[in-house]
């Protein structure tokens, strides 16, 4: 029996062995059979690597969201709280609310080709005679203005966007303008001590944004014959993006341009 057993596994290693050596096609398929099997285990092997990766990052990212979101969730909390009181101390004095309305609103296009400071936005409550802030990830991103009747935003890299900011812990005041690298703050009063590191954020005195938003930090000051001058670092960095906030601080009431000032600065 045994015999026999050795008999047919010798006859068959003879005829692969004379098939791989005498006909090219069964020698060639039987040496890249090993290479063959090497490159799908390596395949899988890859695949479940990326699997698993793209499962951890996606873990870290809920993680990550979920404390983003707690957060949030307070902030909100005390957001309403604070309105509450507010709007209650408004009413005691026959003011009107203080509601400022968060729009979102859509980048669509660059205006001009090439020119990446000013978009088209898809922004359906759009009041043409206004001007609203524009907020990116919860910063001072722009202005949103008209162009043709139509709805643009001025991105902060672009020198017709201008909105009133404080700066410092003694909220000096200021005007600042876009630029391509940095904002610059002019009008700042000569007798203001200004520092670089400074904090600045909007002042809400031009009916722009509220007050408090971030916009960036002092990076250099200059003093003029009448003014100070400072150039900042924005907090962010606008590439490409898709979505914005809009800010209307305007009450019922006021249905008015924004200030000669800044409709002037924008022509």
């Amino acid at each position: 029996m045994i015999k026999k057993r050795f008999l047919f596994v010798a006859l068959i290693a003879g005829i692969l062995y004379i098939s791989i050596n005498y006909s090219p096609d069964i020698r060639e398929k039987v040496l890249s059979l090993p290479l063959a099997i090497k490159s799908y285990i390596l395949h899988k092997k890859e695949n479940i690597t990326k699997k698993f990766t793209t499962l951890i990052n996606q873990k870290k990212q809920i993680t990550a969201l979920q404390k983003e979101l707690k957060i949030c969730q307070k902030t909100a909390t005390l957001s309403v709280a604070f309105a509450s009181k507010l709007n209650h101390f408004l009413e005691e004095k026959g003011l009107a609310p203080y509601e400022p309305g968060l729009y979102p609103v859509q980048a669509l296009s660059y205006v001009t080709l090439g020119d990446f400071s000013t978009m088209w936005l898809d922004f359906p409550d759009y009041n043409q005679t206004l001007i609203y802030g524009l907020l990116y990830k919860g910063f001072a991103a722009g202005i949103v203005d008209e162009k043709e009747g139509k709805p643009i935003g001025r991105l902060l890299n672009n020198p017709k966007m201008i909105f009133s900011v404080e700066i410092g812990k003694k909220k000096h005041l200021g005007v600042v303008f876009g630029d391509k690298d940095f904002l610059r703050i002019k009008y700042i009063p000569s007798y203001a001590d200004i520092q670089v590191g400074d904090e600045v954020v909007t002042s809400g005195n031009d009916n722009i944004f509220y007050e408090g938003v971030k916009v960036g930090e002092v990076v250099h000051v200059r003093t003029t014959t009448l003014y100070k001058m400072a150039l900042v670092k924005p907090y962010i960095e606008l590439n490409n993006p898709e979505f914005f906030y809009a800010v209307d601080v305007h009450t019922s009431g006021i249905n008015e341009r924004n200030s000669t000032l800044f409709s002037d600065a924008l022509k």
